[in-house]
């Protein structure tokens, strides 16, 4: 019978940009990670993978390429001139939706293995006409599969954020981090959250929910 355990945790689920400094236990880690395992995908291919960033060196390559990506988008727009607003957006977007990642006591960034074609790329390399790409199925598992991981993070008492913003600022993700094999769609934080933030508005179910 429900309970309303899922309900009270969705709901109580927040994007935290502020972390406590102690990481939390590794076997928690994993229980996060295994129940990302059954999250569905094409034909059960499970391609979905999680690269956790924990050497130092690495860490600061990326932040430091974020910087220099962050100038050159600012000084591309200063031979713009009137493009002041953009400007301050992509400072807002560095500091207030990027930077912050480098705090967090655990830094994933997620995305899909690279294989050998599969049946939509024969499909499509017979050139039948069909208006259909895997990734967009692809796409689908990875958020399946984040949604997983939020969720099985916050029901034991830590907090996430899922970032797409900090790709705005880095040219080569997968030159960075010495992995070619791996699509990658996003950086996930993770830890004890420092802050309870406001619930944001949601919008109506007459508003969602549409019937044709």
């Amino acid at each position: 019978m429900f309970n309303g355990q899922l309900e009270k945790i969705i709901k109580k689920r927040r994007s935290i940009r502020r972390y406590r400094p102690d990481p939390p236990p590794e076997e928690w880690i994993e229980k996060i990670l295994l129940a990302t395992t059954w999250a569905p995908s094409p034909s059960n291919i499970q391609p979905i993978r999680y690269v956790r960033i924990e050497s130092k060196n690495i860490r600061e390559k990326l932040k430091n390429e974020m910087a220099c990506g962050k100038e050159k988008l600012l000084k591309k727009l200063d031979t713009l001139n009137s493009f002041e607003k953009l400007k301050k957006w992509i400072k807002i977007y560095y500091n207030r939706y990027s930077i912050f990642m480098f705090d967090a006591p655990v830094l994933f960034v997620v995305g899909i293995q690279k294989k050998e074609k599969g049946f939509y790329e024969k499909l499509k390399d017979a050139k039948l006409g069909i208006n259909y790409h895997r990734d967009w199925a692809l796409d689908i598992s990875v958020g399946i599969s984040i949604c997983h991981f939020i969720l099985m993070a916050e029901a034991i008492g830590l907090g996430t954020c899922v970032l797409t913003t900090p790709f705005i600022f880095i040219d080569d993700i997968n030159k960075l981090l010495c992995v070619d094999n791996i699509n990658f769609k996003c950086f996930l934080t993770l830890g004890f959250p420092d802050e309870s933030p406001y619930p944001p508005e949601r919008i109506s179910i007459s508003d969602l929910y549409i019937q044709i």
